[in-house]
């Protein structure tokens, strides 16, 4: 029964996997979308000589760099840097995005993934119509007159958790502080996810593979205990 589960726990981890990585394949076109990872681990059952396949509930977020592809829309931005933009969600809660791809509500707000785009003293940016720039520090000035500085929050060392619609969270629930350095705006530009459709392809075929081994596995173990039992029920 151990082979059993052997190659059972090891299907159920590369499946989690396939389908983490068809989700990083259907977001390669996502401006500011962070590939996730799931890690596997290893367990041993009481009384089993052998090691299982455990896979964590929270996938990891990367924290590499993604590609930066100039649109000329002055309304796009790219952050470079560990830094997150921070936005307000429905509830009235500060929560995080990397999607730069800003837009104007009707009242003047400006929003980033959907959602307000917050200021770095607190509370939603409001624009009066007119040409927008964007330096480098965060600051938005309207007609040449600075507006507001958005807040380019700092995760450090907090893993962060990815909480839909491009939107994330620090794991431990914190509220990131602003970036003193190490990243920048790049007006005109979105941060594209890292990785290339080629890889990703080549990675959900291995996984894939590997997957349907341990499902052979379990056919060929399950088989046999099959015919094992018969054997004793016979000679019972």
């Amino acid at each position: 029964m151990y082979g059993l589960y052997l190659a059972a726990s090891g299907a159920a981890s590369q499946l989690l996997t396939l389908t983490m990585s068809t989700h990083n394949l259907a977001n390669l076109s996502t401006p500011g979308y962070r590939r996730r990872e799931l890690p596997i681990g290893s367990a041993t059952a009481a009384g089993s000589p052998y090691v299982y396949a455990t896979t964590s509930d929270a996938p990891l977020v990367s924290a590499l760099q993604g590609r930066l592809e100039r649109t000329d829309n002055p309304l796009d931005i790219a952050i470079i840097g560990p830094a997150f933009l921070a936005v307000e969600d429905d509830s009235g809660a500060e929560v995080y995005t990397r999607d730069g791809e800003l837009a104007l509500d009707a009242d003047g707000t400006l929003l980033a993934a959907g959602k307000p785009l917050l200021q770095i003293n607190g509370g939603p940016i409001k624009l009066p119509p007119g040409p927008i720039t964007i330096s480098r520090d965060g600051w938005i000035s309207v007609n040449g007159i600075p507006q507001a500085r958005m807040k380019l929050a700092d995760p450090g060392d907090v893993a962060m958790k990815p909480i839909g619609d491009s939107l994330y969270q620090p794991s431990d629930g914190s509220v990131l502080p602003q970036a003193s350095s190490g990243s920048a705006v790049e007006q005109m530009y979105l941060e594209m996810p890292e990785g290339s459709p080629v890889a990703a392809m080549v990675g959900i075929i291995n996984t894939n593979r590997t997957y349907e081994a341990a499902m052979r596995a379990i056919y060929t173990i399950d088989a046999e205990l099959q015919k094992a039992t018969q054997v004793f029920t016979l000679n019972v």
